[in-house]
């Protein structure tokens, strides 16, 4: 056990997790072509400044991630009724942003630097974007995709569980810090 794990043991069984990995760089799956899944695909493109196009270029989001000389990965589980319902679903997810935020805090607390990013930011019921400045940008939360991660190939292939049944969705977040 490193002296980093030391710490993040000392606060992360106060959160109901499910997994908690501390990984390396080269553990994460990137890749370019996730930008193009946001922009084609996903509802919240050009709608958050959390998400492209607001956020720094793919080649960027990769080269900050590679700044950091260390990653923490954790998981939370929600049970919901019917997973392919939006209104639950994202109901659960707040609840995960907030553990997210929460734990981040906890990363402030111990390390200098910090980034995290999740399933995507929820600090405002509706963002600002494009007509006003995000209203606080020291706690918004990008995405991991936005940021070229391949997340379920990253779970993948270091045998990280994410399907838990029918009835569970499985959110994944990712501290960066040094």
């Amino acid at each position: 056990m490193t002296e980093n794990d030391a710490i993040i043991e000392e606060f992360i069984y106060n959160y109901p997790v499910c997994e908690f990995y501390s990984i390396k760089h080269s553990d994460l799956v990137f890749s370019e072509k996730v930008r193009y899944i946001c922009e084609h695909e996903c509802d919240h493109y050009n709608k958050s400044w959390a998400c492209p196009p607001a956020i720094p270029s793919i080649e960027e989001c990769i080269k900050e991630c590679d700044e950091y000389d260390n990653v923490f990965l954790f998981t939370t589980v929600a049970e919901v009724a019917d997973p392919l319902n939006l209104t639950e679903t994202l109901a659960a997810r707040k609840d995960h942003e907030r553990m997210v935020r929460e734990i981040r805090g906890e990363f402030r607390k111990r390390f200098s630097k910090v980034m995290a990013l999740s399933s995507g930011c929820l600090n405002c019921e509706v963002c600002a974007y494009p007509d006003e400045p995000c209203r606080h940008p020291k706690e918004r939360t990008s995405t991991i995709e936005s940021h070229g991660i391949l997340i379920i190939q990253t779970a993948e292939a270091m045998g990280i569980s994410y399907d838990c049944g029918n009835n569970m969705v499985t959110y994944f977040a990712l501290i960066f810090y040094s």
